[in-house]
């Protein structure tokens, strides 16, 4: 009975965020959504706005770790000083942010390295 009671409240949890989504944004809005869940396999009780906020946070703090490594690593094996290491960190900001907006994906940064190159790059994915 436990299963059935879990079940039917995860229902009207899900009628409640289908409501509230097209009091917002109307059918189309509700569409949309279905989309990106359908896409992403994302199932939560947040809405896509609610999940690119809190992703995009997630995203923000990745890059500046990651851009402490990177700076830390060019500086002490070539020797960057600071007006380098401002260069790099600015056209990194704007590689991440065409990432963040879509711009570009990491496929197509994998497969430009590739070619002018010939490293080969990949992405770990957690499947």
């Amino acid at each position: 009975m436990a299963k059935v009671d879990g079940y039917m409240a995860g229902r009207e949890d899900g009628l409640q965020l289908a409501l509230s989504i097209v009091k917002e944004r109307g059918i189309e809005g509700l569409e949309e959504e279905i989309r990106f869940r359908n896409v992403t396999g994302i199932h939560t009780m947040l809405a896509k706005k609610d999940l690119d906020k809190a992703t995009r946070k997630i995203k923000e703090m990745t890059m500046d770790t990651f851009a402490i490594l990177s700076v830390a690593t060019v500086r002490d094996e070539f020797g960057f000083g600071a007006k380098r290491l401002k260069r790099f960190l600015d056209r990194m900001e704007l590689k991440a942010e065409c990432l963040m907006d879509d711009m570009v994906s990491w496929q197509e940064l994998i497969e430009s390295i590739k070619e002018e190159t010939g490293i080969e790059l990949r992405l770990r994915k957690n499947d």
